[in-house]
């Protein structure tokens, strides 16, 4: 589902959570930006190339959330005109930064196969 301009996905939490989350970055070339016991930031790419994308995984009880978005430096013109904020969830559809989106959620559907879980379409 996508909220306040972010794609949002949760799951029953895995025992192997965070190993399997780094070996995903890692693959993915995710960066660590913040991390505490229960939650961690990564994003990819760089703001004069591409579209930066960020994911948060956070675990809440047993429940895993993972939210990813993107950050577009021309998103802030948009908000200008449209009032929204300068964030896009990453499912297809509309033209918005559609391949840094589709680079996006093909990364992060990868994280989601390792648990199983449907990609983000």
């Amino acid at each position: 589902s996508s909220m306040k301009g972010r794609t949002v996905v949760e799951f029953p939490c895995p025992s192997d959570l965070w190993p399997q989350v780094e070996t995903w970055a890692a693959e993915t070339s995710f960066t660590l930006q913040q991390q505490d016991d229960k939650r961690r930031v990564y994003r990819r790419g760089h703001r004069l190339m591409m579209a930066p994308a960020w994911v948060e995984i956070r675990q809440e009880g047993r429940r895993v959330f993972v939210e990813a978005w993107l950050k577009v430096d021309f998103f802030l013109v948009l908000s200008l005109l449209t009032g929204k904020k300068p964030e896009t969830g990453i499912e297809s559809g509309g033209l918005t930064a559609a391949v840094p989106r589709a680079r996006a959620r093909n990364a992060v559907n990868r994280l989601l196969a390792r648990f199983g879980q449907k990609p983000v379409v």
